[in-house]
C-alpha cells in the first residue's frame, strides 16, 4: 500500500530522473571533434613543414586541416587535395572551394595535370599510415585550439603489437 499512487506516474517513469521531454532536447548536437584533430596532427607530422605552409599558407596547419575536415571534407579527399595542390602549386583553398562547387576530383586533377588515380593510390597508404598514428594521439583541446604543437600532442605507441607479426624470430 505503501506504494500506491496515480497509476499513469508509474506508467510515465522512464529511469532515474528523466522525464517524458527526455526525447524533446533543445540543445544542439555537439560532435565529438577529437578524431578530426588527432588525424589533423598526426596528418601535419607526416608532411613536411615547408610544404603545408606553401598548400595551406597557415602557420597553424593542423588547423586548418582540422578546420577544412569540419567544413565536409573526408580524410582521403584531403589527402588527395593536399597531394594535388602540392604537385601543382596551388593553395589548398583553391581547390577546396572547387570541390564546395560540385567539381570532380577526376576534373581538379585533369585541370592541374596530376595522375589521380597515382595519388589516389598513395592517399590510400598514407591514409592508413596517419590513422595507425592518429590513434595513439593525445589531444589536449584546448592546446589544439589556441595552436600549440608541442603540449598539444602526446604520443603513446602500443606497449604490444595489435596482431601477430608473421615470419617474427624468436
Amino acid at each position: 500500500m505503501l506504494n500506491a499512487g496515480p497509476a499513469g506516474a508509474q506508467q510515465l517513469y522512464m529511469g532515474a530522473e528523466t522525464g517524458p521531454d527526455v526525447f524533446n532536447r533543445s540543445e544542439e548536437i555537439k560532435l565529438n571533434q577529437q578524431d578530426e584533430d588527432a588525424f589533423a596532427k598526426a596528418f601535419v607530422l607526416e608532411n613536411s613543414t615547408a610544404a603545408l605552409y606553401a598548400v595551406f599558407e597557415s602557420t597553424a596547419p593542423a588547423k586548418a586541416a582540422a578546420s577544412f575536415m569540419r567544413q565536409g571534407i573526408y580524410r582521403q579527399e584531403l589527402l588527395i587535395l593536399f597531394a594535388i595542390a602540392l604537385d601543382s602549386k596551388t593553395v589548398f583553398k583553391t581547390l577546396a572551394k572547387e570541390r564546395d562547387k560540385g567539381v570532380t576530383l577526376q576534373a581538379i586533377a585533369e585541370k592541374n595535370k596530376s595522375d589521380l588515380m597515382k595519388i589516389f593510390k598513395e592517399a590510400e597508404e598514407l591514409q592508413k599510415k596517419i590513422e595507425i598514428r592518429a590513434a595513439f594521439m593525445d589531444i589536449s583541446t584546448a592546446a589544439f585550439v589556441a595552436g600549440t604543437s608541442s603540449a598539444a600532442v602526446k604520443m603513446e605507441p602500443p606497449s604490444e603489437p595489435a596482431l601477430p607479426v608473421e615470419n617474427e624470430k624468436k
